[in-house]
């Protein structure tokens, strides 16, 4: 709206001469609703109320984001910086455009000049992030819609000479603004560390090398040198070297991560060969040099910043239905207006402002503020348990996750896997043809050094073992991937990495070991699912090529497969190990280096002979099981998603009960002669009658990567019909894992947990993505933990249910405190009295701020509940809860006024004209009996509505576990007790409660005070209460507040709920 007025005063010039450059973007809004209750009526109402806010924003043109940015001239071009990226002129197209220089595959880097131009066309290699100051952010806050409402409610109190109240909430109105700026100011600033870096490097510019260069100057196409201990400042790819970086930090990944050079230009995508802007290198060999590809938010960390600071809006249906509250409230706070304005005589100043005082109570100031404090104290509590969060209000969506997708290998399982033995391929007699030798897999040899030397295909799958690998090592420690690692180390050979040479062990005592030297590899792809090595024999001088990959892959380009190949495989899988194959092939000693070395990999790995299976297994944590039987428990469906074959992920799904054991299990592949997607019992491979069998709700289902890929390219319908019925997707890529979480997120508020290796995509997409990594702020999830345990997972559920819950406790609380206030306001004006001016400071300043924050200390439930927190503020239990207690305590409020008109023996109807008194001082209206009841029972309803929304042990510890709720609730209900039992003392008459002139009060028995005390306003000099009738109304509020609470108890939350729900049974997803 600002800009949009600074604009309206400038004018409108082509791009060619403009000064301005207005950006406008549709305000896209990402609405998640509490997908899968039956509240159509409820859904219609809010979808109604979501039209006309789009039609009245539309007709404002506040449907738009419109930022001005002042448009720069550069040497050659004009440009304008937007969300730190830099648009530049383009005369032929007459638009500004985001440049993209080419970067070509090249060691020698740029020229000067060149550099200098992108330099200028890019810009500076620097993503500034402004955090405004304390004073700026505070201003910002307070000039806000909801504030300036605020300071108009003040303006009427301190007209009123309300100015004490007056002074109290201009406190608890700066108080919620600086929470709210604190809060925002520590997290911007935390984002400010993750995204400003710069440092030095060594740039290599007209073929020489240029030293201690600012990173801010880096460009794509640069060629920098990369050091120990660097952070790296780009995204490049590494041309010459081998280099370990720390990826933590951005990706998640635990152990530090293997990256060597690229060989040609179709490499430069490959992750193996790229380094990350953000990431740490922890060891690089002398003279490497990486390719710069891409600078500021063009890299991948910039990008994931660039969603931090300028995110898409994301309306949680709490959000959506607070609109709707929000204008019921207004509706109602205007009525309140015409019937105190009518009231009053409906002229003058006094009567509006009675009106607007009346109507300011039903929002109270502190709703907003109050609501960003329980998510902080979820934080808080988050944080104790070891999970960060860099975004707080995906703290309620935990809340309400109704899927939770786990990857396997370092998740759900250990991170490290065991080594199992190795079952070798073996040549049997055939007997039915003589003259030929069966091939067929051996018996499992469970040590390495179980293997046979003397047996070629063994000897050939120690060496293999010992060098189809990408282990490097980091001082003591061996780096790279961990099935490698494991492997590795089983072998006891020894890496030498100055000359590349492995030394296997020796076979037995005496013999030297086998030394091998690796001219060739490479890495493994997840598209291939295999990885490759040409090793030298320095012995014999033969070059050997080894292929290790998955099961599948391996018999798809290995001769001499076994006919019990796939079975003993499969069997292998089911059984839960991680299964290896390795191939072989022999070229001989007559090849050249060079010539190896310059082959493709389809070269490299054609024309290979199977050796054999390499076993691993794949152990459970020791608490997975216990975490997915509590997410269960608690109506989360449990879904695996993961790169490891099926059958392995059917297994260790029904090892961590993720998987019921009882039931059926069907897995879905692609038939490979008419790629049709079948399903199958893993078990016997037979295939049901689907025409007879509806496989969704008689089966568990799991899938392949290439029928996940299949059915959403072919039938996405079939897809989404059965996706709630897959347990285990296998064989997934990253780009799998990352769609298949979006399907899950059309349906259900979805969380994905993960180690950030391979599923980065998938943690960013999903609306709860926890990470396990070491990293306290990690910009690949929301959230993330270093305690690597599944634990995390139904840990963030619970407080996220725990907060979920306690803001709504918090809102019911403001609510039915504004609609009591607008009730007691009402009997004011139809009364024509008040309550006194320290009761209004009372109930303002201490019981509403104290209670109000009591409420958000709450604790979280022990477990998780079968049911999940509503997040509907217009679902029918809110709606009860609030309006029920309503209703209840105008009831007792009206009742109370019974009892006061019929006891004639000291009361009298119309005794006192307050037609006397000035209506603009309003604190000499307080000075009567109608004040002293409407006072003593409406101040135990402030202080009761508290009490019982700390109820809800379903989500929240029980209510007596609330101790600062219980204490400040002890307080006030002490305070409220003496005001009203005990006779004339200083502390009542200072409120004006059962008080009155010195001298009336020494009439009536009492003894005659001897402070001072304000003359009184009635006829009678005093509004003492006889003690009979104040034990009985004390008798009488204590019985208002059983009521309240045997309504929240037994209708609200109780069985009358329960059997509310038994008759409309919702099936759960």
């Amino acid at each position: 709206m600002r800009s949009r007025l600074r604009n309206f005063f400038r004018i409108r010039r082509g791009l060619t001469k403009a000064q301005y450059i207005q950006v406008e973007l549709p305000r896209q809004v990402q609405r998640l609703d509490d997908i899968g209750t039956d509240d159509r009526k409820n859904r219609r109402l809010i979808d109604r109320i979501q039209q006309i806010e789009t039609a009245v924003k539309k007709f404002l043109g506040l449907d738009r984001v419109v930022i001005t940015v002042p448009i720069q001239q550069g040497s050659t071009f004009r440009y304008f910086e937007y969300h730190s990226t830099r648009y530049v002129y383009n005369d032929f197209k007459d638009v500004f455009e985001q440049p993209s220089p080419e970067v070509a595959f090249q060691q020698e880097g740029l020229s000067a000049a060149d550099a200098a131009y992108r330099l200028e066309l890019l810009g500076p290699n620097f993503i500034h992030v402004i955090v405004p100051s304390f004073i700026h952010a505070l201003w910002e806050e307070l000039t806000g819609f909801f504030y300036i409402y605020q300071i108009m409610i003040l303006w009427c109190y301190f007209y009123l000479a309300y100015w004490q109240i007056g002074i109290a909430d201009t406190v608890v109105i700066l108080l919620a603004a600086v929470i709210k700026v604190v809060i925002r100011l520590k997290s911007e600033k935390r984002i400010k560390t993750m995204a400003e870096h710069v440092g030095i490097c060594d740039v290599m510019r007209d073929g020489e090398w240029l030293r201690d260069i600012t990173s801010a100057d880096l460009v794509p196409g640069d060629v920098i040198r990369i050091h120990q201990q660097q952070v790296v400042p780009v995204d490049a790819v590494v041309l010459k070297g081998d280099i370990i970086v720390d990826e933590s930090s951005l990706t998640g990944e635990p152990l530090p991560i293997r990256k060597v050079y690229a060989r040609d230009a179709s490499a430069l995508e490959e992750k193996i060969h790229r380094l990350y802007a953000g990431t740490t290198v922890k060891q690089a060999s002398d003279e490497s040099t990486a390719l710069v590809m891409a600078t500021r938010t063009n890299t991948d960390k910039g990008q994931l910043v660039q969603k931090i600071l300028f995110p898409q809006p994301i309306s949680f249906v709490f959000h959506e239905q607070l609109k709707l509250v929000f204008a019921i409230l207004l509706c109602w706070a205007l009525i309140l207006l015409g019937i105190g304005s009518w009231w009053l005589g409906g002229t003058g100043m006094t009567a509006w402002f009675y009106g607007t005082t009346c109507a300011a109570q039903v929002m109270n100031p502190l709703l907003p503020a109050i609501l960003v404090v329980g998510q902080s104290v979820a934080g808080g509590r988050l944080k104790k348990k070891g999970i960060y969060s860099v975004d707080l209000p995906r703290i309620l969506m935990a809340g309400k996750v109704r899927v939770f997708c786990f990857d396997k290998t370092g998740t759900l399982t250990n991170q490290g896997l065991e080594y199992n033995g190795v079952r070798p391929v073996v040549r049997n007699f055939d007997e039915k043809h003589t003259s030929t030798m069966a091939l067929a897999l051996g018996e499992v040899k469970q040590q390495y050094q179980d293997l046979n030397a003397d047996v070629d295909t063994e000897q050939l799958l120690r060496m293999g073992m010992a060098s189809c690998h990408s282990v490097t090592a980091l001082g003591d420690q061996y780096i790279g991937n961990p099935v490698d690692i494991v492997m590795f180390e089983a072998t006891g050979a020894v890496l030498d990495l100055n000359k590349d040479i492995i030394h296997l062990q020796s076979p037995r005592p005496g013999l030297k070991g086998t030394e091998l030297q690796v001219i060739q590899r490479f890495e493994f792809q997840h598209a291939r699912a295999s990885m490759s090595v040409a090793a030298l024999d320095t012995d014999t001088g033969d070059i050997h090529v080894f292929v290790k990959g998955s099961f599948e892959r391996l018999a798809e380009i290995s001769n001499d497969v076994p006919s019990s190949y796939d079975r003993v495989a499969s069997k292998l899988a089911r059984d839960g190990c991680y299964v290896l194959a390795m191939a072989h092939r022999n070229l001989g000693s007559t090849v050249s280096h060079d010539a190896v070395r310059r082959w493709t990999r389809d070269q490299l790995e054609s024309e290979v002979s199977l050796l054999g299976l390499i076993l691993f297994k794949n152990m459970l944590k020791p608490d997975t099981a216990d975490a997915i039987g509590q997410l269960k428990e608690g109506d989360i469906r449990t879904v695996m998603i993961t790169g490891d074959n099926a059958l392995t992920g059917i297994s260790i799904g029904q090892a961590c009960g993720m998987l019921p054991s009882d039931k059926p299990i069907l897995l879905g592949d692609v038939r490979e002669k008419d790629g049709e997607v079948i399903w199958s019992d893993p078990e016997t491979n037979m295939q049901p009658s689907l025409e007879k069998v509806d496989i969704a709700s008689q089966y568990e289902l799991a899938i392949t990567g290439n029928a996940f890929q299949a059915l959403l390219r072919d039938d996405p319908q079939r897809l989404r019909e059965l996706l709630f019925s897959i347990t285990v997707f296998a064989r997934m890529t990253p780009i799998d894992k990352m769609l298949c979480i979006e399907l899950f997120m059309e349906k259900a508020i979805t969380a994905m947990c993960g180690d950030g290796g391979n599923d980065c995509g998938a943690l960013r997409a999903a609306h709860v993505g926890i990470a396990m990594s070491e990293a306290e702020a990690s910009v690949v999830s929301p959230f993330s933990t270093p305690s690597r345990t599944v634990k995390a997972c139904v840990e963030l559920v619970i407080q996220g249910r725990s907060a979920l819950a306690t803001s709504f406790a918090s809102y019911k609380y403001l609510i039915m405190y504004g609609e009591t206030m607008a009730t007691v306001k009402l009997c004011t004006f139809y009364y024509t009295m008040s309550f006194s001016q320290w009761n209004f400071i009372l109930i303002d300043a201490f019981i509403t701020l104290f209670c109000a924050f009591a409420v958000t200390q709450a604790k979280a439930a022990n477990h998780l509940s079968a049911q999940r927190p509503t997040a509907r503020i217009l679902g029918p239990e809110v709606l009860a809860s609030v309006l029920g207690q309503l209703g209840i305590n105008v009831l007792f409020l009206v009742g109370a006024f019974v009892m006061l008109y019929t006891h004639d023996d000291f009361f009298r109807c119309n005794e006192w004209d307050a037609r006397a008194v000035d209506n603009s001082k309003w604190w000499l209206l307080g000075d009567s009996f109608e004040a002293d009841v409407l006072t003593f029972v409406s101040l135990f309803q402030f202080v009761n509505a508290a009490l019982i929304f700390n109820y809800g042990y379903l989500f929240r510890a029980r209510w007596y576990r609330n101790y600062l709720l219980i204490f400040v609730c002890a307080v006030f209900i002490a305070i409220v007790s003496y005001w009203e039992l005990a006779d004339p003392n200083p502390f009542g008459c200072g409120v004006r409660l059962n008080c009155g002139n010195p001298t009336v009060l020494a009439s009536l028995g009492y003894p005659r005070p001897d402070y001072p005390i304000e003359p009184y306003n009635n006829p009678l000099g005093h509004n003492v209460l006889p003690r009979y009738f104040r034990y009985r109304l004390w008798v009488y509020s204590i019985g208002n507040m059983l009521a309240t609470h045997a309504w929240e108890l037994l209708v609200v939350l109780g069985p009358v709920r329960d059997w509310c729900k038994k008759r409309n049974v919702q099936r759960n997803i």
